[in-house]
């Protein structure tokens, strides 16, 4: 069987839910997707977020956006590895932005906009650790992957769709992370 062929004929399996087909195509892809995402990440510290984190975001996401039916303009390997690559790249520039030091944070709850890089660095260092502890402090690998989802700008949709999950599942986990995070940021108060 021709390569081509084959992987063709492993997108059309993906489309039907076969997931040795999926298993295939990330036997195929992952490496490559490393190395582009490698290519393109020096800007982003790998401690939070490294080039495998982005290959396995990105094929997770296409292959459930292949088994729900999307990308029906995918018909071969070449099509499918611009799809990824451009998924990969958005990814990446995605995290950076969220990363960067110039990115204004967003608060729900009264708390005005500040902007970053008004801050002393020691203040963006001290900001970050509170992040990661407030994300430790879930202790849940399923809460700390919907709340990082949400610090990256997804909606809850995109969430959902993300995780397999309903929105409804979605908005509950947000909820009980809300009352996580109150609990530790005032203790006592609940």
């Amino acid at each position: 069987m021709h390569k081509e062929d084959s992987i063709t004929s492993w997108i059309s399996a993906v489309r039907s839910g076969n997931a040795e087909a999926a298993e295939r195509l990330w036997s195929r892809y992952f490496r490559d997707l490393m190395i582009q995402a490698r290519l393109r990440m020096s800007n982003i510290p790998k401690a939070a977020y490294d080039e495998e984190d982005a290959a396995l975001s990105t094929f997770y996401v296409l292959w459930q956006k292949l088994e729900n039916g999307s990308y029906s303009e995918v018909a071969d390997r070449h099509d499918l590895w611009n799809l990824m690559l451009t998924m990969l790249v958005r990814k990446i520039s995605h995290r950076a932005k969220y990363q960067s030091a110039a990115k204004r944070a967003h608060w729900s709850h009264g708390v005005e906009q500040l902007s970053l890089e008004e801050l002393p660095a020691t203040s963006v260092q001290e900001l970050s650790q509170n992040c990661l502890e407030l994300i430790a402090a879930l202790n849940d690998p399923h809460l700390e992957r919907v709340a990082i989802l949400k610090f990256e700008g997804y909606t809850n949709d995109e969430i959902a769709l993300t995780l397999n999950r309903t929105r409804r599942t979605v908005q509950r986990m947000l909820n009980l992370i809300r009352d996580i995070w109150e609990k530790e940021l005032h203790p006592g108060t609940g």
